[in-house]
């Protein structure tokens, strides 16, 4: 099933970018102003190849997080090849297969919430730069997170996250019909995955600042 779902997503884009025959009037209702990954989705549509399935997890769900650093260090793309020690297969590969089966999993049945933190970031690290754009937020904005980002619906154990409760901690709705990554104990305990560069809209920023504590509240809502 793994290698179906790589050689399906390589054949589609292989044919997108002009590497196969396309099918007669795959791309007719796309606009040519459309991003790639939209024209590619759209393909993969028309195939009939992101049909719904009853899954409510990615397989790669608990691997993800090791293979997010290529999405937000500068200059780890070149290490989108090498073999992943725990699943014996390169970082590219595990990518097509995940963004598939995203596409495929169960809609949410109803809305939820769940939370993620960020520890802060000093200078010298090399996230510092994006971890400042996400701390001047402001209400209105649209922010993509690139990688795979985790969430929780525990809000205590989010908490854990904000090292020496300084950073960032948001408050994440996610609406129906929303394909999440979910595990844990299911309405109890959810551990989340969203898919990657994923969108939200800020629906509120607060500065918590008191003898304990020093981090930005966000709320967000998620769009896609």
């Amino acid at each position: 099933m793994i290698k179906g779902l790589i050689k399906l997503g390589s054949s589609i884009a292989g044919r997108i970018a002009g590497k196969s025959k396309p099918a007669q009037n795959a791309l007719k209702t796309v606009p040519e102003k459309d991003l790639f990954c939209r024209r590619y989705w759209h393909d993969a549509a028309e195939e009939g190849l992101l049909n719904q399935s009853r899954k409510t997890s990615v397989e790669m769900h608990g691997y993800l997080n090791s293979i997010n650093h290529n999405f937000i260090i500068p200059g780890q793309p070149k290490l989108m090849d090498s073999v992943h020690w725990q699943t014996n297969m390169t970082p590219r590969e595990m990518i097509s297969m995940t963004d598939f089966e995203f596409k495929r999993l169960k809609p949410l049945e109803q809305k939820m919430h769940v939370y993620r933190a960020i520890g802060e970031k000093p200078e010298f690290f090399s996230e510092y730069k994006l971890y400042q754009k996400a701390r001047d937020i402001q209400k209105g904005d649209v922010m993509m997170m690139r990688e795979y980002a985790y969430a929780t619906s525990d809000k205590g154990y989010a908490h854990f996250y904000l090292v020496n409760n300084k950073g960032i901690f948001y408050e994440i709705e996610v609406p129906e019909g929303a394909r999440i990554s979910r595990k844990g104990d299911i309405g109890k305990y959810d551990e989340v995955v969203f898919p990657r560069s994923s969108r939200f809209e800020c629906t509120g920023v607060k500065e918590i600042k008191d003898a304990e504590n020093d981090y930005k509240l966000v709320k967000l809502k998620y769009l896609c």
